[in-house]
């Protein structure tokens, strides 16, 4: 096998196409392209050419996940199902998955306390829809656990529970209608409230001790 041509590429002048015996064989960027010594006339035996194939295929799976994580952290699994999409092998997945966490850039617990926090104080989401958004994402039970090990749990839940239900009221009078409260009790339910803090905090807007005006 001979590299017969190396063409810098026209949309990506960062990148060159590489031809072997008059095909094209792989697009790889310039600094791989200096790093592996790849040279027009240059002969390559199949091993070295499928082992150089595999190399290229890692970093370039390893500069995706970097791309990705550039928009925000991921959880192990998201960031699995994306790389998978792009079409990289499993071998540089999970090779990649494996550095990313050594790393400490992949951290389900650290993902999970980032998430709950954001969910509870800026969508106002209680534990239950949390717990459940975490899991499509999925991070397992065991790390949901351990991020919602913190001690002032239940006053954020109480907190987003009213500003929840401040916003929906948008300083209307309290509803003391029963087919009104039903329907904000359903409305707390799928915000993912547990029945206990919903009758709380419902209890505390009936008597007008609500405090709809804080935070």
């Amino acid at each position: 096998m001979i590299i017969t041509d190396i063409t810098q590429q026209i949309k990506n002048k960062k990148r060159y196409s590489v031809y072997v015996d008059g095909e094209f064989a792989f697009g790889i960027d310039g600094v791989d392209l200096l790093y592996h010594g790849l040279e027009v006339g240059q002969n390559i035996d199949k091993m070295h050419y499928v082992e150089l194939l595999k190399q290229l295929d890692y970093t370039k799976c390893r500069d995706s996940a970097v791309r990705i994580l550039a928009s925000g952290a991921k959880s192990v699994h998201i960031m699995r199902e994306k790389l998978i999409q792009k079409e990289f092998s499993p071998e540089s997945v999970e090779k990649v998955i494996k550095l990313l966490i050594q790393k400490g850039y992949l951290d389900d617990v650290a993902f999970a306390k980032s998430f709950i926090s954001h969910k509870t104080k800026i969508n106002n989401y209680g534990k239950r829809r949390i717990e459940q958004d975490l899991r499509i994402k999925g991070v397992s039970d065991t790390d949901i656990k351990v991020a919602f090990l913190n001690k002032d749990n239940h006053e954020s839940e109480v907190n987003a529970a009213k500003r929840a239900l401040a916003k929906k009221l948008r300083n209307k009078p309290f509803p003391q209608d029963m087919q009104e409260l039903q329907k904000l009790k359903m409305f707390m339910a799928r915000r993912g409230f547990d029945f206990d803090t919903i009758d709380d905090v419902l209890k505390e807007g009936q008597n007008g001790d609500c405090g709809f005006d804080f935070y």
